[in-house]
């Protein structure tokens, strides 16, 4: 298979990318830009952005699925800076959206979308029919992304399945200002920990999980056309708060590092627990890896970052 990952040197993207690769898949990434996170991946690298049509419509060409993953992709970037975060999820999505609908084969796009379209749940575990109401300038942007998947899939008759992740956690390609690469690195280096509220809690996934869940909803897209336009959670079903997961850390790190409470920041969602159920019965999606365990695998994959990131 001819695959396309947009946001191929990302944090998922570049994971899911040498799977492809190894399995044998034809696989090309569209990027800003490329680093280590792709290095060892023997693959066709489109260097390019999103918002540029042109540039996606070329990447597209020839492609039976694109993975759709380039996004801003932090919420707090989003507040900060609205305008790109609108740009490039919204837009950029109507473009990869409208370059499918004219590729002659018409690749399935695989749209990577977020719990922060719920907002605060109503009720708990969510599961993919729970009400939307997102909190945040990302939130709404990923929501408005999804709509317009679903225009181009009743209007146009093209094949979208969205996966919604939560919190996914266990790589140094992450974010490093994100919450547990951040945590990890502060601990590690006997650095205070900074909790913005700290009672909020989340669900937390492993990125191996992730992408072995990935796999199997896209060989489940060869086998079963039930599974086009459905949209499935990647999450645990196990909330755990940023205060335990500090204290977890500094723990697994035997760290001096201090938890110094912060005010919360009002965009920030309090509580998600996610329902994997879905995704279990129809793909046999299993999530295996604690957070207990994810996070010693976090901290052996973070530990050569760590001269570079806090000396």
């Amino acid at each position: 298979m001819r695959v396309l990952i947009t946001g191929g040197n990302g944090f998922i993207g570049s994971h899911l990318s040498e799977e492809l690769v190894s399995r044998g898949d034809s696989v090309s990434l569209l990027d800003l830009g490329f680093n280590s996170n792709t290095k060892g991946v023997d693959c066709r690298k489109i260097r390019g952005d999103v918002r540029d049509y042109n540039v996606v419509e070329k990447a597209i060409h020839g492609m039976d699925a694109v993975f759709h993953f380039a996004a801003v992709s932090r919420v707090v970037w989003g507040q900060h800076d609205p305008s790109n975060c609108w740009l490039t999820n919204v837009i950029g999505t109507v473009n990869v959206l409208e370059a499918c609908r004219k590729a002659v084969n018409r690749p399935t796009v695989f749209y990577s979308s977020s719990r922060e379209v719920y907002g605060e749940p109503q009720y708990l575990p969510v599961n993919e029919g729970h009400p939307k109401s997102p909190k945040s300038v990302y939130g709404w942007t990923k929501l408005c992304a999804e709509e317009t998947c679903s225009c181009y899939r009743n209007m146009f008759g093209l094949n979208v399945i969205i996966l919604r992740f939560s919190n996914v956690y266990g790589s140094e390609r992450d974010q490093l200002d994100r919450v547990t690469p951040r945590f990890m690195l502060e601990a590690l280096s006997n650095r205070d920990l900074e909790l913005y509220g700290g009672d909020q809690i989340l669900d937390f996934t492993f990125i191996d999980d992730i992408v072995s869940g990935i796999l199997k909803v896209y060989k489940k897209s060869f086998d079963s056309p039930k599974i086009f336009n459905e949209d499935f959670h990647f999450v645990t079903g196990r909330g755990v708060s940023i205060s335990d997961l500090a204290e977890m850390i500094v723990s697994l790190c035997d760290s001096s590092s201090k938890i110094i409470q912060m005010e919360p920041n009002d965009f920030d969602v309090r509580v998600f627990i996610g329902n994997p159920e879905k995704t279990c019965r129809i793909t046999c999606f299993e999530p295996k890896t604690r957070l207990e365990d994810g996070l010693e695998i976090l901290k052996e994959r973070i530990l050569p970052k760590l001269d570079l990131k806090v000396s």
